[in-house]
């Protein structure tokens, strides 16, 4: 509890705030499966309910996944679609997860522990250090201190969480203003097309398009697909009707380049007539220095040729 009235209160506060756009579709989900309620707090200890988190090794969403788990669970995760970023994707598979571990393990803790330190370290910690005794919650004190920190320290916070999100102020945590319900609807986007031609088209900005699709990574949509898009309430229908006016080749002001042999990040730059800074700038997980033929860099707006 001393870590969300101390040095977590802040996360904690603005994550309780945030945690009204998206809880109603969380306990409905829980509800569904008949799982405890309590689990909606899961995203709040991972990500502050965030939905574009990133933790320091590189999981990913509300329910920081990492990239390799959130391809075997089923979740599109490429250059242009990160569903780990999409709270109404990765929420039901997270549940589901989350249930077949609690199958695995017969109890809610060590299902916890399994989720956040991998269920292959918790089955050896149990055969090595569980005296033989049942897969219940009183199973993950008798193995605790033979898991990573992280982990052994999971599920005390966990129960911290939900009984300081029951009352914060009766432990001395600032209770903002819970944020409003997420409202959509959803489009139908052939093709690729950039953010700000998306934004045009519903007639609001970028910033709530990107909002509420978390999971456009450079803010384009993947060509030769049909994407589902989300935009503000009442704004469906002339999105559709604007989005069509648009030729193909207008709708996309970002551009895609791969790499071939002997390129250098700073000759693509001179062939689009852009910065180095801005490429490098568009393009933060490639290392000039082991980019390697075949690497898709995004271009940014504006760029000549």
């Amino acid at each position: 509890m001393d870590h969300w009235r101390t040095r977590g209160h802040d996360h904690f506060s603005r994550g309780l705030s945030r945690m009204g756009r998206y809880e109603d579709y969380v306990d409905a989900q829980l509800a569904a499966r008949r799982m405890p309620p309590s689990l909606r707090y899961l995203p709040l200890i991972e990500a502050n309910y965030a939905p574009r988190a990133v933790s320091r090794v590189g999981a990913g969403g509300m329910w920081q996944f990492m990239p390799e788990t959130a391809k075997w669970l089923g979740l599109e995760v490429n250059p242009l679609i990160d569903r780990r970023f999409d709270p109404y994707a990765a929420t039901p598979l997270a549940l589901e997860y989350l249930s077949a571990l609690h199958d695995q393990f017969d109890s809610w803790f060590l299902a916890l522990a399994a989720y956040n330190g991998g269920p292959g370290r918790v089955e050896r910690a149990i055969q090595r250090h569980g005296g033989g005794g049942p897969r219940d919650d009183a199973m993950f004190m008798r193995i605790r201190d033979r898991l990573p920190r992280e982990t052994q320290d999971f599920i005390p916070k966990f129960l911290a969480a939900v009984r300081a999100a029951g009352d914060p102020e009766a432990f001395g945590i600032q209770r903002l203003p819970k944020q409003p319900r997420e409202r959509f609807e959803v489009v139908q986007v052939a093709g690729a097309a950039s953010v700000d031609v998306l934004a045009a088209a519903a007639n609001v900005t970028e910033d709530e398009i990107r909002t509420l699709n978390p999971h456009l990574r450079i803010g384009l949509t993947p060509a030769g697909e049909t994407t589902e898009l989300r935009v503000p309430p009442g704004s469906g229908g002339d999105f559709n009707v604007r989005f069509a006016e648009i030729p193909p080749r207008d709708r996309v002001t970002l551009k895609e380049h791969t790499v071939v042999r002997g390129e250098t990040l700073w000759q693509i730059a001179r062939q689009y007539l852009i910065p180095l800074e801005a490429l490098r700038a568009a393009n933060p997980g490639v290392d000039p220095q082991r980019m390697q033929i075949g690497t898709v860099l995004v271009i940014p707006r504006g760029a000549g040729r």
